[in-house]
């Protein structure tokens, strides 16, 4: 009967280790679960912060693209450049820029431009007609639009080197000077040659008075217009 007894309580102690072993693995397994949530959280949050991420990467992108964009498209401002104005109804004047009010009678290697006003727009005048004769030498004259003017402008002559480098052609100018300057010849072989019928100017330092009453617009007028230090204040700026 003792033998049983001791048999019986082994038996027991054989069981309880048993449920304790199968306890630990339950607990093993929740653990391992619980670590394997863990991951996916951790994997599920650094999912989310790349997308955040490259959404915002993208919403740089497109703003800088359209503040590119905005400032492609904004129009330049338009520069005020040199109108050349010397002289008033000469046709003899080189190098010089020259306005007619009455009738056109420049010369074939001048560039003719017929400037009529534009009503409602102070200053601002519009180009009628061209006959381009600078480089040329074929330019014909052109009709002076009512209470407007034609102006005509010639690059001139640089007479001690075509003396020098051609001895006895141009011996009547001897005693000219060089009538070239890099304002007129930048004015004339490379800006007029882009203006346009129908461009309007706006022009400043010289009003529609100042033509009426054939002032040379100047503030060095006991300079000759050909040397260095002579200044033109009349600018011009295209407005359409």
């Amino acid at each position: 009967m003792k033998k049983i007894t001791i048999l019986l309580l082994a038996l027991a102690m054989l069981c309880t280790c048993f449920a304790l072993a199968a306890c630990g693995d339950d607990g093993d397994t929740s653990s391992a679960a619980s670590s394997t949530s863990e991951t996916s959280s951790a994997t599920s949050t650094a999912s989310s912060a790349a997308s955040s991420a490259s959404s915002a990467a993208s919403s740089a992108a497109s703003t800088s693209s359209e503040a590119s964009s905005a400032t492609s498209s904004t129009a330049p401002v338009p520069q005020a450049k040199v109108f050349w104005v010397t002289h008033y109804n000469d046709t003899m004047a080189e190098g010089a820029g020259v306005i007619f009010t009455e009738s056109d009678t420049a010369g074939g290697w001048s560039t003719h431009v017929a400037f009529a006003p534009v009503e409602g727009q102070e200053g601002v005048w519009e180009i009628k007609a061209i006959s381009l004769g600078v480089g040329t030498g074929q330019a014909t004259t052109v009709e002076v639009p009512e209470g407007g003017f034609v102006y005509a402008l010639n690059i001139g002559n640089d007479w001690p080197k075509l003396v020098a480098e051609n001895p006895g052609t141009y011996d009547d100018h001897a005693n000219d000077p060089n009538y070239t300057t890099t304002i007129c010849n930048n004015l004339g072989q490379t800006e007029m040659p882009r203006w346009k019928v129908g461009d309007k100017f706006k022009i400043e330092g010289l009003t529609a008075e100042d033509i009426a009453n054939l002032k040379v617009p100047t503030s060095t007028a006991d300079t000759p217009w050909y040397e260095d230090g002579y200044v033109c204040t009349a600018t011009y700026t295209v407005v359409s």
